[in-house]
């Protein structure tokens, strides 16, 4: 998809660890996936940390990745991509998602 619609994404490294710890069967998909140049692997930063805590405390959510996928959307001002937007959505209500 990123590539047709000439996309970049970006990925944090804990998606790539919650997918692999969930689904350990798909560690060749993901490996394609990551090594695709249209695909930017991510750290959280500690600004982001600081930023992802403050809001975890605001929302009252556990999801620290869904929280890390929304600030890194508001950030960039880039719509977050999901398959689970409901996920995404407990965190920010607001959040502009392209449906996976």
């Amino acid at each position: 998809m990123a590539r047709t619609r000439g996309l970049t994404l970006l990925l944090p490294t804990l998606a790539r660890l919650e997918i692999l710890t969930l689904r350990p069967g798909s560690a060749g998909l993901v490996g394609e996936v990551t090594a695709h140049p249209h695909v930017l692997i991510t750290e959280l930063s500690e600004s982001d940390r600081d930023a992802i805590e403050a809001r975890i405390a605001a929302t009252g959510t556990c999801d620290v990745l869904a929280t890390w996928v929304v600030h890194a959307s508001h950030q960039r001002g880039w719509p977050a991509l999901s398959a689970d937007p409901t996920r995404l959505r407990r965190v920010d209500p607001t959040v502009e998602i392209d449906l996976l």
